[in-house]
């Protein structure tokens, strides 16, 4: 049976809904179901996302959208950031480094689907990706920005997908240094 008839009788299966991965062709499988293709797929995005999540589990999206991770990986490499091990949501986190729970609050609508970043001096950045911005949220990340407290970029190239806005802001310092290191980067390779 071809991957795509496999894929076909795989959507008709409960244990492909309740449990399975969305993979690129927007089918639902689970591991029983999942062709060839699909676990290789999935194991060899595990093994190049260790640098990125560590011993972390896929963020919120990612964790069962395989295009999600592969969007996830190429964002973090081009960005030169690994996930942060820390549950917060807060810009406190970025301010200071450490996320007092009793002071974690989303800042506005505009913080859906946050993660949090790090590279090698510390919290780097946190993303957004909220499905759309209202005047409002343009108005608080003027704002922000304006403020010079933080650096903030709104672009469509986030990786959680679904039509979502990538919020990026930077911690002062964390954006120049990253970029630094990806045109080193960049410059060793050729």
């Amino acid at each position: 049976m071809s991957p795509r008839a496999q894929a076909k009788v795989a959507a008709n299966h409960d244990c492909c809904t309740n449990t399975g991965l969305i993979y690129p062709d927007r089918g639902k499988r689970c591991d029983q179901h999942a062709t060839a293709a699909d676990r290789t797929l999935v194991a060899d995005l595990a093994k190049k996302a260790r640098p990125i999540l560590g011993t972390q589990i896929w963020p919120y999206g990612a964790d069962i959208d395989v295009a999600a991770r592969q969007r996830l990986i190429a964002w973090a490499e081009e960005h030169n950031v690994k996930l942060a091990k820390t549950r917060c949501q807060g810009l406190h986190w970025l301010r200071t480094g450490r996320c007092g729970v009793s002071l974690c609050k989303r800042a506005g609508r505009w913080m859906d689907h946050v993660t949090s970043w790090t590279n090698h001096d510390g919290p780097a950045l946190l993303l957004a990706q909220p499905y759309g911005l209202m005047p409002d949220d343009v108005i608080q990340l003027g704002g922000l920005a304006t403020s010079g407290e933080f650096k903030v970029q709104i672009d469509g190239n986030g990786w959680y997908g679904y039509g979502s806005v990538a919020v990026e802001l930077w911690r002062p310092g964390a954006y120049e240094t990253s970029s630094q290191q990806r045109v080193s980067e960049v410059l060793d390779n050729s």
